[in-house]
């Protein structure tokens, strides 16, 4: 069959499925969720993406190496430059390119310190399909690059959103930031994505300005293990998303759900200000809503928070996804919030950060769009001192979620963090040992637990196994008395191989983030939601 016969049978498919699907959803009984998706919407255009004219270009593949797992090789050819490199890493290998009709060959060669010696392929270009074998150290295996395109950042900027299936399962996708450390990348090179019910965080591979490969862990492109096209409207806006489990197929996913509607919410940037006269900016989210909304402040960790970064955004995602209106902010002396910065967990420090939120929750309680008798703090790390705090002292505070929050003295938690070095490097780690020195160790510095022994909001705690910025175990012994003498108002969860920020992670290293295939919390958050705030008035 020629291509032009092809791309009909494609899209006559595509047609019939959506159909069919249009005819059972008449008849189906519809998911109960906080916010229904938009219409299905018209059949997605076609997208050539496994082909491309020429070689210029960066392309992907994945490839087998000598201990059997798979790597996600990108390959730049250019006039300027021929380069190959490795996902996540930053560092790139000079290519060695033949290129004779159909045939092309290339090669690179590493160091002592590089993860391979030679790197060699040798296959065809033809039709536009870039095949052959790889050969990495001795180690040969069959690949396929796939072409990459480059996305106009004012197109992806298009894109950021909420987008819910009529099954109720919700994405969140954000313009990725740039980040590396230690030579590796932290996000891919233009889209995000986060599963708020798997909780997969993965990065999108553009093949043109609406279609783009879901990778197969955090940046990690190659296999890729899905597609997604957006929908535009005339004036070019999104309005959703089709969805292939299959980044090759033909025909949208009908496990995983086929089209997902863009979840329609607004936000706006308000100041407010805290006890001490200093102004502060925050950014409000608010589904759309027929009755006021329950709400969450949400605040940072030590770190220079902005009410835009990707956590911030990631969070905001996630709450509206469940019907909640969320509060982020600019952390004082950072962004457009006015004041002095301090990442110090000082007694006087944490209580200004507690009376930020006190103020971001006044603000949220003061708007007609907002049930005044549902709003609650959401953070995580530094903010698991700060929360309690705040909650001791407002009894505006309905409810609080504490992320890989601390439930022992600011002293404690610096002696783990000094034993673990906070993941930033491989240590010997003995968790028995360094919780029984914190137990003899007498609380010093701020000290929450007598704080939360007298709060009566509903509490939840959640954190990783692996965690080496936050003594989990001593933390959760710490909780659990209280919840032993009478404290049914707290719950916690301990993921197993969860680091500090509740990715799923070996060994909680900073340095195992970007292999990560997902984040832990959002399905037990959102049980707990339901149990304790959505429906309670």
């Amino acid at each position: 069959m020629n291509a032009t016969g092809w791309n009909i049978l494609i899209t006559m498919r595509i047609i019939s499925t959506l159909l069919l699907l249009c005819v059972l959803s008449a008849c189906a009984t519809p998911a109960a969720t906080p916010i229904s998706p938009t219409p299905l919407p018209a059949t997605p255009t076609l997208s050539s993406f496994a082909s491309r004219d020429t070689l210029t270009g960066d392309w992907l593949g994945a490839g087998t190496k000598p201990d059997g797992t798979t790597a996600s090789i990108q390959i730049t050819l250019a006039d300027s430059e021929t380069k190959l490199s490795i996902e996540p890493r930053t560092q790139s290998w000079k290519l060695t390119v033949s290129h004779n009709n159909e045939a092309i060959e290339f090669s690179a060669t590493g160091g002592t310190r590089d993860p391979f010696k030679q790197i060699e392929f040798t296959g065809t270009f033809i039709n536009g399909v870039l095949a052959g074998d790889l050969n990495w150290d001795g180690t040969a295996s069959a690949i396929t690059f796939t072409p990459i395109a480059v996305v106009d950042q004012s197109i992806l900027e298009k894109y950021e959103g909420v987008y819910r299936f009529e099954s109720g399962r919700a994405l969140g996708i954000i313009v990725s930031p740039e980040y590396s450390s230690d030579g590796l990348n932290f996000f891919s090179q233009s889209l995000m994505l986060t599963d708020f019910d798997s909780g997969a965080l993965r990065g999108l591979y553009p093949f043109d300005d609406h279609t783009f490969a879901v990778g197969a862990l955090r940046v990690v492109g190659a296999p890729f293990v899905g597609r997604i096209q957006f929908i535009m409207d005339d004036l070019l806006n999104s309005t959703g998303l089709m969805w292939w489990d299959d980044a090759s197929g033909v025909t949208p996913s009908a496990a995983s759900g086929q089209f997902a509607g863009r979840v329609q919410y607004t936000y706006e940037d308000v100041p407010f200000t805290s006890a001490d006269g200093i102004q502060l900016m925050g950014r409000i989210s608010l589904p759309e809503s027929n009755a006021p909304l329950p709400a969450f402040m949400a605040l940072h960790g030590s770190e220079q928070g902005t009410r835009d970064n990707f956590g911030s955004k990631v969070m905001a995602h996630f709450i509206i996804s469940r019907g909640f209106a969320v509060l982020n902010y600019d952390k004082r002396g950072v962004g457009d919030s006015d004041g002095v910065y301090q990442e110090a967990a000082s007694s006087s420090n944490l209580q200004k950060i507690a009376e930020d939120a006190i103020a971001g929750v006044e603000n949220l309680a003061s708007r007609p769009e907002i049930d005044a008798k549902r709003i609650g703090l959401i953070g995580g790390s530094q903010a698991g001192w700060v929360i309690p705090l705040a909650a001791s002292q407002s009894d505006a505070i309905s409810h609080m979620v504490i992320l890989s929050g601390p439930v022992e003295s600011t002293l404690q938690e610096d002696v783990f963090s000094s034993y673990t070095n906070d993941g930033d490097t491989a240590t010997n780690y003995d968790d028995a040992k360094i919780t029984q020195q914190l137990r003899d160790l007498k609380p010093g510095g701020f000290d929450p637990i007598p704080i939360i022994a007298e709060l009566n909001q509903p509490g939840l705690w959640l954190w990783g196994s692996v965690d080496k910025s936050v003594p989990v175990t001593f933390s959760a012994e710490n909780l659990q008395a209280l919840i032993d003498s009478g404290k049914n108002n707290f719950s916690f969860e301990i993921f197993p191989n969860g680091d500090h920020n509740l990715n799923e992670s070996s060994h909680g290293l900073f340095n195992e983030i970007p292999y990560s295939p997902r984040v832990l919390f959002y399905s037990a958050l959102a049980e707990w939601l339901e149990e304790n705030m959505l429906f309670r008035q």
